[in-house]
């Protein structure tokens, strides 16, 4: 059968704008309806009004949950369940419930949960101008599981739920961890100039000369960076071969840092092994033979924006990083040793932190099919 013999959905209420919530707060508790509309769906509302408002001359329709609001126009077919309590909705949105003779039979936690299956064929058109069908929608076949299996499916989900808060939680805390500078006992100090060399990457490196230039196969591919020194992002890949303006390309080797010379000035990250190229927005620095065993590099690029941001001329995004000013500064420079467990610990936090993310997104994209048989169908 179709959705019809089991839901009722419901239009909002026209009119119903902020200003009518302004002029008709809840008298009490005991009155207070819920606003949602199409737009908030999330963890926003458009407010509470009393129960008696009355839009245009007619009462205000409130519904009971448990329901589904379901986005109308605009974002078209996103949903949102509520599980208790009154509530309206604006003319954005509509209400889908359960069919009392239904009601001990199909779980409208469940069927939120399933619904998207159902309406993404009912959309008009994607992105933010799409319009949900409701004719189109009630006239879908359908089919649920037992009561039973239903319940575990929501069970299951909440249980996911639950994983991806903690997982959040537990991402933000590594964040946090990550962002702090961790610094041993020095050893000695010494002007960034003597421990390091730093040069500039290669002006005309634009978007359209690496588009031009790519690589013929894996082997010939050399990653670009630029002052954006994002470590999930980069400018693309463009051959060893190339020649700018007859010259042929400046290229880096890892271990080295990029520090970004203008709009995110002073930003600083490291590379830790493997062939690559940057812009003339940034800058490459590397250890000097001398004290290759003195400093390691992905210590410093963990500490090296104490310094660099000194360096800068502005605190905005037209800052200029300042090479001079840099080879000038006076680096604390634990022992060795230090560095090296340091640089390890951060590195174990990015990877938890990276391996945590990558389970989130599992969890996310999670979608929980029937348990049961065909069979089991009604």
């Amino acid at each position: 059968m179709v959705m019809r013999e089991y839901f009722n959905v419901y239009g909002g209420n026209s009119g119903l704008t902020e200003s009518i919530i302004y002029w008709n707060p809840p008298k009490n508790k005991k009155r207070t309806i819920v606003v949602y509309s199409g737009a908030t769906l999330g963890t926003t509302l458009m407010g509470n009004v009393d129960s008696a408002t009355m839009i245009n001359g007619k009462p205000i329709k409130t519904f009971t949950a448990p329901a589904i609001v379901i986005v109308r126009k605009g974002l078209a077919g996103k949903t949102k369940y509520i599980a208790s309590g009154k509530f309206t909705i604006n003319d954005d949105a509509y209400v889908i419930k359960v069919k009392d003779k239904y009601i001990e039979k199909i779980d409208v936690e469940w069927f939120e949960k399933n619904i998207h299956r159902y309406i993404e064929a009912c959309i008009t058109s994607r992105g933010t101008n799409g319009t949900f069908s409701k004719e189109q929608f009630l006239d879908t076949d359908f089919t649920y599981p037992s009561m039973i299996e239903q319940k575990k499916i929501v069970d299951i989900y909440k249980s996911i739920d639950d994983l991806n808060c903690k997982v959040s939680a537990l991402c933000e805390r590594i964040k946090k961890l990550n962002g702090y500078v961790i610094e041993g006992a020095t050893e000695f100090q010494k002007e960034a100039g003597k421990l390091f060399d730093i040069k500039g990457g290669n002006s005309g490196l634009t978007e359209e000369f690496i588009y031009n230039n790519q690589p013929i196969n894996e082997e010939d591919a050399i990653v670009v960076y630029s002052s954006s020194t994002d470590e999930t992002t980069n400018m693309g890949v463009i051959s060893k071969n190339s020649k700018l303006k007859g010259e042929n390309i400046k290229f880096f080797k890892g271990p080295a840092a990029i520090i970004a010379r203008n709009g995110q000035a002073g930003k600083v990250m490291f590379i830790e092994k493997g062939m690559f190229t940057i812009n003339d927005h940034a800058y490459v620095l590397t250890v000097k033979p001398a004290y290759k065993k003195t400093i390691a590099l992905e210590w410093f690029a963990d500490v090296a924006e104490k310094y660099t941001k000194n360096c800068v001329t502005s605190k905005d995004a037209n800052g200029t990083f300042s090479k001079e000013v840099f080879l000038k500064e006076e680096i604390d420079v634990p022992e060795y040793s230090i560095q090296k467990k340091i640089a390890k610990k951060k590195k174990d936090l990015k990877l938890v932190y990276s391996k945590l993310n990558l389970l989130l997104k599992v969890i996310e994209g999670k979608e929980i099919a029937h348990v049961g048989t065909s069979a089991d169908m009604i």
